[in-house]
């Protein structure tokens, strides 16, 4: 497989995760706030900043190096794998679905399917996707971003989340939280 076509396939398996968030969206509709949140813009909108270093590493090819056909189909794999864990938990959330850190009037805790692994699943997804990305394309761009923007800034997010989510649901998600890791699964 060509540059090219993993570049397509990368920019494909991309659009599972926009396309997820167009469409619980537009499902969703407007909803009414139990709490809606005050943290900065570049905070609330941290998922999708998350893909700016991948999209400067699809059109730019100046910081990459060779990469080993079997190497970049594992890279897809890794990639491909996700992009559908963090649709899958896109998915779980269902009417408790957003971008921004709000707490709508008919939230409620989800601590099935890929909560069971991890307490931000789409954040490891994201994650997950990038490290075969950089497989895919031997891009050192993206794997300094990946570490030095995406993982700070999906970590500081996921924090903030923790408070909302302990304001929000009380013992309940103090008592998820004892059981289930952040990020990283069997991380206790």
């Amino acid at each position: 497989m060509d540059e090219r076509a993993t570049r397509i396939l990368l920019l494909l398996m991309a659009h599972v995760i926009f396309l997820s968030a167009f469409a619980l969206r537009l499902r969703n509709g407007e909803r009414s706030h139990r709490i809606r949140s005050d943290a900065s813009w570049w905070i609330e909108y941290a998922p999708p900043l998350a893909w700016i270093p991948w999209a400067v590493a699809l059109i730019s090819d100046a910081f990459e190096i060779d990469v080993a056909p079997p190497v970049r189909v594992a890279g897809l794999g890794i990639a491909l794998a996700g992009v559908l864990f963090a649709a899958w938990s896109m998915w779980q959330l269902g009417r408790s679905y957003a971008v921004r850190m709000d707490i709508f009037a008919e939230h409620r805790l989800v601590t099935g399917g890929p909560f069971t692994l991890v307490r931000h699943p789409l954040y490891l997804g994201t994650l997950v996707y990038h490290v075969g990305a950089f497989l895919a394309l031997g891009d050192l761009l993206l794997a300094a971003f990946t570490v030095a923007v995406v993982l700070p800034l999906l970590s500081y997010r996921a924090m903030l989340e923790e408070r909302v989510l302990g304001d929000a649901f009380g013992e309940a998600y103090t008592s998820y939280r004892r059981r289930v890791p952040a990020l990283l699964p069997f991380a206790r």
